[in-house]
């Protein structure tokens, strides 16, 4: 009874007719390439350069050719032994393989265990189900998640002659994305390094994605008089990520937002306080309980017993209710409302006070940050409060009066700033910020971009796994889970020599 091996079963030096025809046409090419480099003459470098990676390219096409044949059509004997019991070997079939080099046939045989039948080949050589190679996916996401698909497969095109139609491409990031939970499942199972900065910071954003026509008439939005039908949906944003401390006090704070020309970029610590070993999350399809659980996952065997937990946001109170309740079994934690959406709040009343653009303005921009900043929200509101039922304002100006005392008055319990900067926590929600921007809106609103739910989702995850610095190791993941190896579930049979062949040994002449 034979095994399966990775080896082919061939007699040293009897080659088939077909590997010899596979051989003879790999020499005479790469002859051609030597031929043209020799006699070259003094043509243009980058003519050179791009005529010999042309014809690298069809060598490449000729050695794939000749690695599936040396396969010997995967046959590996009358019989083999597999775990759903003895397969007998029946005839060939052709299998579509797309490489980077090419589109090729890949001839193996056929087994059959009952009415099953499978190709042990297909899973020696982890061919794909669907003709695409996993490299040529690969290539093909990388470029999917940073160019529109018409670009990124004008690209394959223009410099590997290969034609991926759009379809294709969606089809290929859609199917790439799937095993996206599986993956972050199993890494957030496995032992972490301990971190070696000093806080553990989570943050959440939305962002809004522009979608076709059939998917934005779905979205459900309160319209007032005249306002246009909604045509975004939002995707939640998550980040986690370490920081180390970094202790500064009010004044520094508000000299660098306010006045930036004087801002110093330094941490007393010594320690760079730059956002190290970031996750990144979006998703438009998942509830944004199932965003917040997927970065608790990510955060929840951290040691929160010495410094807690730091959570920076905009104003959405409904993130804050919902940060509460996914993350109530971390104790030590502390919310941080994000400075710049105060600062935007005390320019607010700026501009109702002073001209816009004046010295009076920032001033007074300054001074009320400051105050913030030390602690004293509640005398600020205060303040306002007086100073509103102090005069007759026009209309316009007592409403935003009032919106900038409520949004205050909400969020004064995460506005103890005078306690954050002591500590050195992060008090800006630039991290996520900057995701919105680099992980969705860089992408999703390209030039004339429109998305369904299930094509902007796996666009999003695959980029938020780029840019987690994942990607190696997902690819890698994904290739190896993809194998349907439900014949062969342990490597005994897959690595074993058989023992009715040879390893097949190939020589240049």
């Amino acid at each position: 009874m034979a095994h399966v091996s990775k080896n082919t079963l061939t007699a040293p030096g009897k080659h088939s007719p077909n590997i010899e025809k596979c051989l003879d046409g790999c020499k005479e090419k790469f002859n051609q390439i030597l031929f043209s480099v020799l006699n070259g003459g003094n043509q243009d470098a980058h003519k050179m350069e791009a005529s010999i990676f042309n014809q690298l390219i069809k060598l490449g096409f000729l050695l794939m050719q000749l690695f599936f044949a040396i396969q010997n059509k995967g046959n590996y004997g009358k019989t083999i032994e597999t775990a759903q019991g003895i397969a007998k070997r029946g005839r060939t079939s052709k299998k579509s393989y797309f490489s980077i080099f090419g589109k090729m046939k890949v001839i193996r045989y056929l087994y059959h265990i009952g009415d099953v039948s499978f190709a042990p080949l297909d899973i020696v050589l982890n061919l794909p189900v669907r003709c695409y190679s996993y490299f040529l996916s690969e290539f093909a996401n990388l470029l999917n998640i940073n160019e529109a698909y018409e670009n990124a497969s004008g690209l394959l095109k223009k410099f590997f002659g290969v034609k991926l139609s759009i379809s294709a491409s969606e089809t290929i990031s859609s199917e790439s994305s799937d095993r996206y939970e599986d993956y972050y499942d199993l890494k957030n199972s496995l032992p972490k390094l301990e971190s070696e900065e000093d806080y553990v910071v989570v943050s959440f954003d939305g962002k809004g994605v522009p979608m076709i026509k059939a998917e934005a008439a779905k979205i459900v939005a309160r319209q007032g008089k005249g306002e246009k039908k909604q045509k975004k949906k939002e995707a939640l944003v998550g980040v986690k990520y370490d920081v180390n401390a970094n202790v500064r006090t009010a004044k520094e704070v508000a000299d660098n937002l306010v006045y930036p020309d004087k801002k110093e970029d330094k941490n007393e610590t010594g320690k760079p306080a730059k956002a190290q070993n970031i996750r990144y999350i979006a998703s438009v399809e998942k509830p944004k309980r199932k965003v917040m659980e997927e970065i608790h996952e990510e955060v929840k065997h951290e040691n929160f017993s010495d410094k807690p937990l730091v959570c920076v946001m905009d104003g959405a109170l409904y993130l804050w209710a919902l940060f509460k309740d996914v993350f109530k079994d971390i104790e030590n934690k502390v919310l941080i409302l994000d400075i710049i959406h105060v600062l935007e709040y005390i320019w607010i009343i700026a501009h109702i006070k002073h001209k816009e653009g004046s010295a009076k303005g920032k001033k007074y921009v300054y001074k009320k940050l400051l105050l913030i900043l030390q602690g004293k929200v509640a005398s600020y509101i205060m303040e306002l409060q007086r100073e509103m039922l102090s005069k007759e304002w026009k209309k316009t100006q007592s409403d935003k009066f009032l919106k900038v005392i409520t949004y205050l008055k909400n969020h004064k319990e995460y506005m103890r700033y005078d306690q954050y900067l002591s500590e050195g926590y992060p008090i800006g929600s630039g991290v996520v910020e900057s995701a919105c921007s680099h992980v969705v809106k860089d992408r999703m609103e390209i030039s004339g971009a429109r998305w369904g739910i299930n094509g902007s989702e796996s666009i999003l995850k695959l980029r938020s796994v780029a840019k987690s610095k994942d990607w190696d190791e997902y690819w890698e993941f994904f290739t190896a889970q993809a194998k349907n190896n439900t014949f062969f579930p342990d490597e005994y049979n897959l690595m074993n020599v058989q023992k009715n062949g040879c390893l097949i040994l190939v020589t240049l002449k």
